[in-house]
């Protein structure tokens, strides 16, 4: 008779997979792209700004730009920042990549915390696949690598998840576990993510799989965490400063969903599952595979997973912003779901994904280094024609340990899916390999043309060329001013970042003025353009430089 055996029951499969080539391959997948680059938009110019402000002396409870309060920067993720940069620049990294060891950070407590969950829930392999199947995730990778307030985020539901698989045994750890991940959640997030949580977590015991004494135990520890450090944040900002305390309780104590006296909701169902088919693949479709299983309504982790999509994804639901970073919210869950019935998937299932990723990343990597000679050597000449249409700052640059570490990671990927009796697991691992060849490749050969198209730093340089001598000597000895508009961030940020030239914000007396507007936009009455610049392919975005007439 065919009868289903909860995953806790079931004998270990054997495996000959080893857990160092999965540390081996996590620690791959972790720092192409945290080097070597620029600030990219749209989060990293803000955050690096906020940052630099703190260090230099802003007060830490709010981000800070140009004086000016940014309540949606987690200032869990500018205390790690700043933190890292004091550590490691100059010496070790410069202050960008300093700066996004933070979301290194983060995801590794992320990546930790959720495979610990999959190993207490499901047994030793499924907890190496969960970190599988949320590194092949291509919405991770972004959050990952680059400066953003997501990673906290994914840090803080990670250690819940693990805190609630740990509720059978550990109550102590699985209690501050909780708390402390509910909390890191209200300060990332705002407080209706965890509120939510923390209700449904109340609610498990409906049913009878977590009905069990150590539970209710560990629940209640949570809540006692939890709800005291919670009050820590609004507190401290309300001795601080009382006047953006009252800011951030009326407009951002919901998070994005806004204040107590503001809040707002939407219906973005659409654009939230049409994101999640490229966000959450594989665990998406893998998880839908468990949940075809009858059995999972029989364990702790399909309780607790359906209930948490259905929180969560009602919550991104009645979203009022589409961001698609939010679905880092499901990702937890989705990966738990996708690896508990890994092992059972069919075998025409497993070949087909490891086929599908064998295709699509063999052939991106084709293309990259196809690409990365086009554009460094003309050859083939229309690619390179191309190349240059999009990044036409870009100069060829061939960089040594780049080229090692792609050169290293094509043989080792091959190497990989050549193994032959291909599985759930096998293919998932594939799937998680290909991800972090194509990611690696980007990150090294593309990296110099990607920050020529992505970067602001040549459009400044573009500008300080069109400067005659004198106007530089004028801006040197302080005899000349270039005026921009105070609100206009992005300029500010970019200039301050990239330009020795000082800039007057929101000085209406100088002479020259800095303005960003769309190309080929005609300079007002009384001005005279000087100068104007965009970013390559950038059709809305561009700046300016104006004389006033005398």
């Amino acid at each position: 008779m065919l009868t289903y055996t909860p995953p806790e029951s079931r004998q270990t499969v054997q495996t000959r997979e080893k857990p160092w080539l999965l540390l081996l391959m996590a620690f791959a997948w972790l720092w192409p792209g945290v080097f070597s680059h620029d600030l990219w938009n749209p989060s990293e110019p803000v955050l690096l700004t906020a940052a630099e402000s703190l260090k230099n002396g802003a007060q830490p409870f709010v981000a800070e730009i140009f004086g000016q309060p940014e309540f949606r920067i987690s200032p869990v993720y500018l205390w790690v920042a700043a933190a890292f940069q004091n550590l490691f620049a100059p010496w070790a990294a410069d202050a960008y990549a300093a700066a996004r060891f933070a979301s290194v950070i983060f995801t590794v407590i992320g990546l930790t915390s959720c495979g610990m969950a999959g190993f207490n829930f499901l047994g030793r392999p499924h907890g190496r696949s969960v970190v599988l199947i949320l590194i092949g995730c291509a919405g991770l990778l972004q959050m990952a690598h680059l400066m953003g307030g997501v990673s906290p985020v994914f840090a803080a539901l990670g250690m819940v998840l693990y805190g609630f698989s740990l509720a059978h045994r550990r109550v102590i750890a699985a209690a501050l576990l909780m708390g402390g991940g509910w909390a890191l959640l209200s300060v990332s997030a705002g407080f209706l993510l965890p509120l939510a949580l923390m209700l449904t977590a109340a609610a498990l015991p409906i049913s009878r799989q977590w009905r069990f004494k150590r539970y209710y135990v560990t629940l209640i520890g949570a809540l006692a965490v939890a709800l005291p450090l919670m009050t820590v944040y609004p507190l401290a900002l309300r001795s601080a400063r009382p006047d953006l305390f009252a800011v951030w309780l009326d407009s951002h104590f919901w998070g994005r969903y806004g204040g107590l006296t503001d809040f707002q909701t939407a219906f973005n169902l659409f654009y939230y599952l049409r994101n999640l088919l490229w966000f959450a693949f594989p665990a998406w479709p893998l998880a839908v595979w468990t949940l075809t299983r009858t059995g999972f309504r029989n364990s702790r982790w399909g309780v607790l997973s359906t209930a948490w999509l259905a929180v969560a994804g009602m919550l991104l639901v009645l979203n009022p912003h589409t961001y698609q970073d939010n679905l880092v919210w499901l990702l937890p869950p989705l990966a738990l779901l996708g690896a508990a019935q890994l092992d059972g998937l069919r075998r025409g299932a497993a070949a087909f994904l490891n086929w599908f990723g064998i295709m699509a990343f063999g052939l991106f990597a084709a293309f990259l280094w196809i690409g990365f000679f086009a554009m460094n050597f003309g050859f083939p000449a229309k690619l390179a024609e191309r190349a240059a249409y999009f990044s036409p700052f870009y100069t060829p640059d061939i960089a040594p340990m780049p080229m090692v570490v792609a050169i290293l990671f094509t043989p080792l990927w091959l190497l990989a899916i050549t193994r032959k009796n291909i599985r759930g697991r096998q293919a998932v691992t594939n799937w998680a390999a290909g991800v972090t060849l194509a990611w690696a490749l980007l990150m090294t050969l593309f990296l110099p043309w990607l920050d020529a198209a992505k970067s602001y730093r040549t459009v400044v340089q573009q500008m300080e060329a069109a400067l005659t001598p004198q106007q530089r000597a004028q801006f040197s000895d302080g005899q000349e001013c270039i005026g921009t508009d105070a609100n206009d961030q992005r300029t500010r940020i970019a200039w301050t970042q990239y330009s020795k030239l000082p800039l007057s914000a929101g000085n209406d007396g100088c002479r020259y003025r800095l303005v960003r507007q769309p190309k080929d936009t005609a300079a007002p009455a009384g001005w005279t353009k000087l100068w104007q610049g965009a970013r390559p392919r950038n059709k809305v975005e561009g700046f300016a430089l104006l004389e006033r007439g005398r």
